[in-house]
Formats: structure tokens, sequence, C-alpha cells
């Protein structure tokens, strides 16, 4: 009977063995693919970006030349960057969140950069993109950009933080930047969102549709972001990310504001 006892514990602790080994051997390779993802951006912002807000402002001008109001912001090599992908349009950095701090791509549809990144290779992490219907110059009344939400934190992964009113009270701002201008958000509305919801309206022009559209949306919030009257000139911006339902997308919705 205790020789029978013995060889059932040994059954059991190989058993345990073997399903730890068919885990490892599922999880190895997600992390090496989150590894090489990270590795990828973080290269990026490496070769391709200057002037981080905690250290720009100790560079001087040279002598006689005036700087922008948003010079503190990030200074992106966006020739070079292009070189390697002509499809980056701009970059997204949120300066309380350090991880978001990204590429955004523009190929004219939902698919391309779902899972692919800059350099074109496969990556379960794929890219921040802009909506395909949208124009790629941000000058849309509503823009549309989506992230996946990663486990480790990357892309939109850290987008959640958001839903703590501590985020939102360290800094309620976000920048875009782009070959031309550096575009900063003021955001206006956090929610949990239906993916065929009025979230996902696209406004092109402005006008009385783009006001509505600011006050529906904020009317969503379930943070509390404090008053702000929109204008039918306004652009908005908003930042979609999974939340693990595939019926409903966590969003973070932003305004143009006055960098100054």
């Amino acid at each position: 009977m205790k020789r029978n006892r013995n060889i059932g514990a040994i059954l059991l602790i190989a058993a345990g063995l073997l399903l730890m080994a068919a885990a490892l051997y599922k999880l190895i390779p997600a992390l090496l693919a989150y590894k090489r993802a990270d590795d990828t951006y973080e290269a990026l912002r490496e070769a391709y970006v200057t002037g981080q807000p905690e250290t720009s402002s100790d560079e001087p001008a040279e002598e006689g030349e005036e700087l922008p109001a948003w010079y503190e912001a990030l200074r992106v090599d966006f020739e070079t960057l292009r070189e390697a992908n002509p499809d980056v349009i701009g970059w997204i950095y949120f300066d309380n969140i350090e991880q978001i701090n990204y590429p955004i791509l523009y190929s004219g549809d939902d698919e391309t950069y779902l899972h692919t990144d800059l350099y074109g290779n496969a990556s379960k992490s794929g890219c921040i993109f802009m909506e395909g219907n949208n124009v790629p110059d941000f000058n849309d009344c509503h823009t549309i950009l989506y992230g996946h939400n990663m486990k480790n934190g990357s892309m939109f992964g850290t987008l959640k933080q958001y839903k703590l009113q501590e985020t939102v009270d360290k800094s309620p701002y976000f920048w875009i930047i782009t070959p031309d201008d550096a575009y900063k958000y003021k955001i206006f509305s956090i929610y949990t969102a239906n993916v065929d919801g009025d979230t996902y309206t696209l406004i092109k022009g402005p006008g009385t549709e783009t006001v509505d559209y600011g006050n529906a949306m904020k009317a969503k919030s379930n943070i509390d972001m404090g008053d702000y009257e929109f204008k039918q000139t306004d652009k908005m911006v908003t930042l979609s990310t999974c939340t693990g339902d595939s019926s409903t997308r966590f969003v973070v919705q932003g305004v143009r504001v006055d960098p100054e």
C-alpha cells in the first residue's frame, strides 16, 4: 500500500511538472515577443527623439533664434524616421505616463498596423495608428487613434491609469507632435465605450455637430474633468484600446488647446 502511495505521489508530481512545462512553452514565446517589441520602440526613441520635456528646457536657443511655444515638447527627427517608414505621421506622448511615447502611423485602413511594427515585421503589439477614414494631418474635428492594451503595459496598455482620479490630477494633458507642429490636448472624457456606439463618429469639418459631439462625449465620462465649452472649430482626438470584452473599448478623449 505504501509503495502504491509513493507511485501515486510521483505521478502527481510528474503531472504537475508537465503542466508547468506546457505553461512555460506557451508563455516564453509571448514574453520574447513583448521583449522584441519593447526593444524596437526603445531603439526608435533613442534614434529619432530628442528634447525630452525634463531636459529640453535646459537647452538654450541659439543667438537670435526665437523658440516656438511648444519647444519643451519632444523633438522628433521625422525626416530620418520617414526613411524607415513613410507612413509615420506623428508622435504621441504623455507627460505623466512614461510608457506612452510612440510614433503614430497611418495606412488608410485599420488592419495594416494592427499586428505589424513600424519596420513591417509581424508583431502582436502592432503600432499606434490612425483610423483609416481620417485625414492624416490631425485637422479633422474628430480623429481616432488605436493601440493595443498590452499586458506588459506597452502601447496603450497603461492608458487605463486614467481610470484613477489621481492620474488625471497629476496631468490631464497629452501631446501629439507632427512634422509641422506640436499639439497639446486636454482630456475631457474617460469611459468605456461600445464598439458600435457614437464614440466612433467621425467629424471632418467645423460645425455645430462638433459642439454636439463634444458635449455628448463629455457627458459619458466616469471622471469629472471640469468645465469646457466646446467650439465648432475644435479638434478632438479619441485614444481607443481594447478591454478584454470584444464589444467594448476603453477610451480617453482630448481636445486641442493652446500649448502655452
